[in-house]
């Protein structure tokens, strides 16, 4: 990675001219400067005092952290696709394949099968039944968010498919939807209106603009303490309060197990949602006295442990443990690597039927750029002030290291590892470019209230050393007087010097070429 010195100086320049005879300097016996019969003019610069900071800067690259696909899913002509720039969201018709819409949904999991009250249950049923209800198709609030495709979800597809100009049975085909993991924006379109798509074929390309992950909670209760937006998620964060419980994320696969689909007790049947609940509550350190064993079994040691969590969310919870009942919705298991987004319902609100009350997300746009294993300016955590090219700057920090390295440009070169830095302003005047160059700036040294001269004020000695040479009043004639005074040199930057000695002082002029 190359890097260059680049200083920000903030001096004021005052220039002047006097007559003088200034050619050749020399040191008389009392320190001041001697000079032919010469007219010229002397320019002259202030000495200031300022603070000087040099940067060291590097390129790299502001980009999209995720691209996406839109596959076809079914054999047929495009009749209408979107074009080039468009927004997908949920409930966008992306596409419709011999005059039936191919509408955009949002969820991790593919469409896979046929969903309707014969199905069988799964995670796509809660997919899309989180997207039904946020898109305002249960009005009575008769949909159970879980992974059973029942009456209620029927009737929710029945008014969605009605919404779309179709005659609504109820029923959803595999070629109706495509679950993309957010907010998208329409980089390339695959196909023309009139064309072939083949099932898995893709129809357009496009960028994560907002990455987008649902999260839901039963109706009845109290939904309350929502964690804050920007706030990393990871195994044990809490999301928010249902009805002064907390609930909590792990981290994992949500195709395999999407949330605790049943209360736990005592004497329930064995199941991997009470190994997940197990061990998130081994990781936050609720088993203190390790009375509770990490595997698929909920006993007293498990409520043991739930019961230290609950009462570190709330002190003032006193129980039982033979009381302790952990409700359905108490962990929600979410893909790593996001963030808090935003509540959807205020805090405080009464459920009426299952709602999805917050989402989350995941930086859309990253800067990537790569440093040798070595360097600790852009450890994890570190913070890094990113240049764009409109000039404005914003602050950045690291949020990625990545693990694998990649060896030098020459033999010998430290092998170097990707960075990821994120920025939580993003430059409106970037928008519109899929990637851009920017520069990345952190401090290299810094000298406060500094005395600063140009460079070209220098004067090198004979004897070695340098000095300035600063004008000390007038001469009979009415000329400039100067004189040298011995100085040390410090930061250089910017084609400006730091300078110390005993005889430097702010406002002092000294002799710079004209």
């Amino acid at each position: 990675m190359s890097r260059w010195l680049v200083a920000v100086v903030v001096v004021t320049v005052v220039a002047g001219a006097g007559v003088g005879a200034i050619v050749v300097i020399g040191d008389n016996p009392d320190g001041t400067a001697t000079a032919d019969t010469t007219a010229a003019s002397l320019s002259t610069i202030a000495i200031t005092q300022t603070d000087v900071t040099t940067y060291e800067e590097t390129t790299a690259t502001l980009g999209f952290t995720a691209s996406a696909t839109v596959a076809s899913p079914v054999t047929g002509t495009v009749t209408t696709i979107l074009a080039e720039g468009a927004v997908v969201e949920a409930g966008t018709v992306v596409a419709t394949i011999d005059g039936a819409p191919v509408v955009a949904l949002i969820g991790d999991v593919p469409a896979w099968r046929d969903l309707s009250t014969s199905a069988s249950d799964g995670v796509d049923v809660r997919q899309l039944e989180a997207n039904l209800v946020t898109l305002g198709f249960d009005p009575d609030g008769e949909i159970v968010i879980d992974e059973e495709f029942d009456e209620a979800t029927e009737d929710a597809v029945t008014l969605w498919e009605e919404s779309l100009g179709l005659d609504g049975d109820g029923e959803v085909a595999e070629q109706q939807v495509v679950f993309v993991l957010g907010n998208l924006l329409v980089d390339t379109v695959d196909v023309t209106v009139g064309g072939a798509a083949s099932a898995g074929s893709p129809l357009l390309t496009a960028r994560v603009t907002e990455r987008r992950v649902l999260l839901s909670t039963g109706g009845g209760s109290v939904i309350s303490s929502f964690a804050a937006p920007g706030t990393e998620v990871s195994t044990g964060t809490i999301m928010f309060a249902n009805d002064t419980l907390p609930v909590a994320a792990i981290e994992g696969d949500p195709a395999a197990v999407p949330a605790l689909g049943r209360d736990l007790e005592d004497g329930v049947a064995d199941g991997s949602d009470v190994r997940l609940l197990e061990e998130m509550l081994a990781a936050g350190g609720f088993d203190a006295d390790g009375w509770m064993i990490v595997d698929d079994h909920y006993d007293l040691g498990t409520s043991t442990a739930v019961l230290a969590w609950w009462q570190s969310f709330d002190p003032t919870i006193e129980l039982a443990v033979d009381d302790v009942v952990v409700p359905i919705g108490s962990f929600v298991v979410v893909p790593d690597g996001l963030e808090v987004a935003d509540a959807i319902v205020a805090d405080g609100t009464m459920l009426v039927g299952d709602t999805v009350v917050m989402t989350l997300s995941s930086p859309a746009r990253v800067i990537s750029t790569t440093a040798p294993i070595d360097d600790d300016t852009f450890a994890l955590g570190a913070s890094i002030d990113v240049e764009f090219p409109d000039g404005t700057t914003e602050p950045g920090t690291v949020v990625a290291v990545g693990n694998v390295a990649a060896a030098g440009g020459t033999p010998g070169d430290t092998p170097t590892v990707t960075i990821a830095i994120h920025v939580e302003q993003i430059p409106s005047s970037v928008d519109s470019f899929v990637s851009i160059p920017v520069t990345l700036r952190v401090v290299d040294d810094s000298v406060p209230d500094a005395y600063v001269v140009p460079v070209s004020a220098l004067v090198a000695l004979a004897e070695g050393g340098y000095a300035l040479e600063v004008v000390s009043g007038q001469d009979a004639t009415g000329a400039p007087a100067t004189r040298l005074i011995g100085v040390e040199t410090g930061l250089f930057a910017d084609g400006f010097v730091v300078v110390t000695g005993p005889d430097v002082a702010a406002g002092l002029e000294v002799v710079v070429p004209s």
